[in-house]
């Protein structure tokens, strides 16, 4: 019931925002250009702050890195394997089915849900995770759009578009500049540390008002099948293959945590984009964001109570030993 509870409101949120874009309030004009807001200025400056006063040893955690990515991949390669064997009904299709099961909405969803919930010491792993999730998530959309693209966009073009991408992208620059401020123990001016946090104090409730007001009613996808996949691949198999590997190496339960809510993220905004400008599927992306998003508040729940409960029970063994031997050593005393 706790962890509905931290969860549930960051959704309401959401909801809200698709409640008051319906009545009117979000034209189309203001969600454009509040989404720049979020994206260019208030998401980068909350990870700033937080990255930057946050101990280095906390927040970087090589491994974490690395085993994410690694699902990431295997996820990836998952759904290449299925359409092999049989595939959706046109190859753009068959593009953003492969682009959606793995790439997550990160800067938005992923990281309100571990502020909200886990909080600041959370939002620090997840922000040094972030910069490698993100470039994960890109290259391999790429990657998606030209294995099935029947333009033949040039390998070269593509690499330029995905280091273009990487570093123009405000959410890693500014992980990057605050992980090196945590690094080197630099502190920011007073006045301008303060401006920051008031620029970021915006960030989340704007980015999830944005996401609500974007979700689509538009007709649903008819490669419903693909479509069921898809969610199952990226709600369910992909946070719960990272989960699963971090558990086994012994990784700390909090960071499993959020590893498990940064790879379970709904399917990313701009995988629709990507789709119409890389002759991909976009009823297919946007069904799939839709309905991401939405289960993704009950997968959320699910991930992070179960979590929580493996990692309760972790020592529950050496708890019963410790007890039965102290209870022995106790019969002898009184022997």
């Amino acid at each position: 019931m706790d962890v509905a509870l931290n969860i549930m409101p960051v959704f309401f949120v959401i909801f809200l925002g698709a409640g008051v874009k319906r009545l009117g309030f979000f034209p189309g004009t203001f969600i454009r250009e509040a989404n720049r807001l979020a994206f260019y200025v208030g998401v980068p400056a909350l990870l700033f702050i937080k990255l930057s006063n946050t101990p280095f040893r906390e927040t970087f955690e090589i491994n974490l890195a690395l085993i994410s990515c690694l699902s990431i991949f295997l996820v990836w390669l998952f759904p290449l394997s299925i359409i092999k064997v049989r595939a959706p009904s046109n190859a753009g299709a068959a593009a953003s089915f492969v682009q959606t099961s793995m790439h997550g909405n990160i800067g938005y969803i992923a990281l309100a849900v571990v502020y909200y919930v886990i909080g600041d010491r959370g939002l620090g792993i997840a922000g040094f995770l972030a910069p490698f999730i993100t470039i994960s998530h890109n290259t391999l959309s790429v990657l998606s759009f030209n294995i099935f693209s029947p333009s033949g966009r040039s390998a070269s073009a593509s690499f330029l578009h995905i280091v273009r991408a990487i570093c123009l992208n405000p959410i890693i620059i500014s992980c990057f500049a605050g992980l090196a401020f945590s690094f080197f123990g630099l502190d920011l001016p007073p006045v301008f540390h303060r401006f920051l946090e008031i620029l970021s104090s915006m960030a989340l409730p704007l980015a999830l008002l944005i996401i609500g007001a974007s979700l689509s009613r538009s007709r649903m996808s008819r490669n419903l099948t693909w479509l069921i996949v898809s969610l199952a691949l990226k709600l369910l198999v992909l946070p719960g293959l990272g989960s699963l590997l971090l558990y086994h190496t012994g990784a700390e339960i909090l960071s499993i945590k959020v590893v498990a809510i940064l790879l379970g993220a709904p399917a990313a905004t701009v995988s629709v984009i990507m789709s119409g400008e890389m002759n991909g599927d976009i009823t297919f992306a946007s069904s799939e964001v839709t309905l991401s998003t939405l289960l993704s508040a009950l997968t959320f729940c699910f991930w992070t109570y179960l979590i929580g409960t493996f990692g309760s029970q972790r020592h529950v063994p050496w708890l019963y030993l410790d007890s039965a031997c102290f209870e022995s050593r106790s019969e002898n005393v009184r022997f």
